[in-house]
């Protein structure tokens, strides 16, 4: 029964209920590599932060790295970058880690324009399709002359088949697409914090190095 309903709700949708069907599938592709994306990547950042920052205190810099492969995230890779260039000075540090974040901030933003675009085109589909289904039901009540009032329903439901469609697909895409944004932005200010924290470290470290030396 669900299964009649729903292919006579995409036939009497009319032909504008083709790109709306590919739209809907693209979007939930993307929806699941997204979710699997964040399922692969979920860590404890913190947890492993002190990890890092306490091999890194003891000078053990090969087990800081060795920590940051094991966790293979995209905030381990900016600070393993910046554990490979620990010996820099710190604002050429931080300049370096967030120039990884970039490259790693792009797996966050991977299909997201894509899935925005979704989420705008598909409610004009939709509502393009309901202006041509009325504009055809309008034009056969003139050709025919004055109908029934349950034939003029039925035409105008028909005709907006296609609005509910598009509302149907844009809505969730546009829901999810502003919560793996925000994923995207907490990302950018981890990125940040923690970069700020290593290279402070890096500054600390050679503060205690100078007055041992001294």
């Amino acid at each position: 029964m669900n299964n009649l309903f729903i292919f006579k709700f995409f036939k009497d949708g009319g032909i504008l209920m083709i790109p709306l069907a590919l739209c809907s599938i693209y979007a939930l592709a993307i929806v699941i590599e997204r979710l699997r994306f964040y399922k692969f990547y979920k860590s404890d950042s913190e947890e492993f932060m002190n990890k890092v920052k306490k091999a890194i205190k003891c000078l053990r810099f090969s087990d800081a790295l060795l920590i940051c492969r094991q966790e293979n995230t995209p905030l381990a890779n900016v600070i393993a970058a910046g554990i490979d260039n620990f010996n820099l000075k710190k604002e050429d540090l931080m300049d370096v880690m967030r120039r990884e974040g970039l490259v790693q901030l792009k797996k966050y933003e991977k299909n997201l324009n894509a899935l925005s675009t979704i989420a705008t085109i598909a409610p004009q589909l939709g509502l393009a399709g309901t202006i041509t289904g009325m504009i055809a039901a309008f034009a056969s009540i003139q050709a025919v002359g004055a109908p029934e009032a349950s034939a003029l329903a039925g035409g105008i439901s028909e005709a907006l088949y296609t609005t509910a469609a598009g509302l149907l697909i844009g809505i969730p895409a546009l829901v999810f697409y502003n919560w793996a944004s925000a994923k995207a932005d907490a990302f950018a200010e981890q990125v940040e914090f923690y970069a700020s924290e290593l290279a402070s470290l890096s500054v600390a470290m050679e503060v205690e190095v100078e007055k041992l030396v001294a």
